[in-house]
């Protein structure tokens, strides 16, 4: 692993200069690439923009975000997170309330957060974002205990799915395989009692799916869980679908896909500025940005414009 280092470090830019000192993080089981090619063409990269730089590999079993903040205090001015949503949220957590920016090289199966921002999916292209015209935005995140988490915290039917999923067969069979265990799990009609708090509104609702987005993109095609879901603007939103069965997710589909998510019966908006509390009397997972987090209930704090993130 190559790991370069400058006599002084640089200090933090608002755009991306010559002068940077980048903390790399890699997921090297996202996706399905040849991570040595991965390897060789940031090193490639970055030594053309005489940037230094060193490589950080995760492994599952390291607190992230305490890794990021000790680069920080050694000198990083850019981090990087070359993975998917999973790798941006746990990179982040050692980014909330950080001056420095967080740069994103989409190499996960969903890519939500890629989708929603605009960031290519193409490495060669997200490379050339960092010195291009970009802009630097300010997520919103999603707290739960000591965690932060960007994109969706979820309840039901999809955290099932997820769960049953294995790391193989997302590299094997990609998205689809996301599509198939729905249509599985969909097949039994399932749905749950949950009691919801959402800012100082209650209410007790029978679902088969609580998601919390911060993130609009379904992180397929260009479907949207609902309609003006930013990650920047400041409040989540709670999206319940109370349908369960695969006629009723078929035309919430065709309504995600005319964006006339309004028109469907079976989901209900509710938006959060400061707090949002889920629980059922069920083990059912809670999965955020694609980890498993606990069971049965969720205690979520919202915490406006947290981490910087550099975008088209």
């Amino acid at each position: 692993m190559t790991n370069h280092t400058r006599q002084e470090p640089a200090q933090f830019q608002e755009s991306i200069s010559p002068q940077q000192h980048v903390f790399v993080v890699l997921n090297p089981i996202a996706g399905n690439v040849n991570l040595e090619e991965v390897y060789r063409y940031l090193e490639r990269f970055m030594t053309e923009q005489k940037w230094s730089y060193e490589f950080y590999e995760t492994t599952g079993h390291t607190d992230l975000g305490a890794v990021v903040q000790e680069k920080i205090k050694a000198g990083a001015t850019l981090v990087i997170a070359v993975g998917g949503d999973g790798t941006l949220s746990e990179v982040a957590n050692g980014l909330v309330h950080s001056p420095v920016p967080l740069a994103l090289i989409p190499l996960g199966t969903g890519n939500v957060i890629a989708h929603e921002l605009g960031i290519p999916l193409n490495l060669d292209e997200a490379c050339q974002l960092l010195i291009r015209d970009h802009k630097i935005r300010h997520l919103d995140v999603m707290q739960v205990g000591s965690r932060y988490f960007i994109s969706h915290i979820s309840m039901g039917v999809y955290s099932l799915i997820v769960e049953e999923i294995k790391p193989d067969q997302k590299r094997r069979f990609g998205r689809m395989i996301y599509l198939w265990e729905a249509i599985r799990k969909l097949m039994g009609k399932n749905s749950w009692r949950f009691e919801v708090q959402v800012d100082e509104q209650t209410l007790s609702v029978r679902a088969s799916l609580i998601l919390v987005a911060n993130a609009g993109s379904v992180g397929l095609y260009a479907l949207q869980w609902g309609q003006h879901i930013s990650p920047d603007d400041q409040h989540l939103t709670v999206c319940i679908i109370k349908g369960r069965s695969i006629i009723a997710y078929l035309n919430l589909l065709w309504n995600m896909a005319r964006n006339r998510h309004y028109l469907d019966e079976n989901m209900i908006y509710l938006n959060a500025r400061q707090k949002i509390s889920i629980k059922t009397a069920q083990p059912l997972p809670v999965r955020a940005d694609g980890d498993i987090i606990g069971r049965s209930q969720v205690e979520i704090q919202v915490v406006p414009a947290a981490v910087r993130i550099l975008t088209r």
